[in-house]
This record gives C-alpha cells, structure tokens and sequence, in this order.
C-alpha cells in the first residue's frame, strides 16, 4: 500500500499524531503529495512514498 491512514503510518513508524499534525500545520508537509484530506472521511492518509522521499532528502519538501 502506498497511501495509509494516518492511525496505521503511526502505528507503523512510530510517530505520534500530533508529530504529523505540526508538519502539517507548518507547511512541512504539503497536501497533495505527502498527505490527502478525503471527501467525507475524517482521518488524513499519508503518501508513504512521498514521506521516504522527505526524509531520504533531509526533510526538504521542496525537493523533487
């Protein structure tokens, strides 16, 4: 799976909601690549992919 809920890339990673949730807020993360608000569903999903290229790249969103 490429894009999880949020409470399942916590689970996995090991990182609280309220970590993503500041990376969100901040303009760290972008929506649209690195997370997706879904039309009538509460959680976020996360880009799995999208969040290994963040951190390969030393937490710089705007590369690549």
């Amino acid at each position: 799976m490429k894009v999880v809920p949020l409470k399942a890339y916590c689970a996995t990673s090991l990182e609280t909601k309220e970590a993503v949730e500041r990376r969100i807020e901040r303009g760290i993360w972008i929506e649209g690549k690195h997370y997706y608000k879904i039309q009538n569903v509460r959680e976020r999903w996360i880009d799995i992919e999208a969040v290994e290229e963040w951190a390969r790249n030393g937490g710089n969103s705007r590369v690549a």
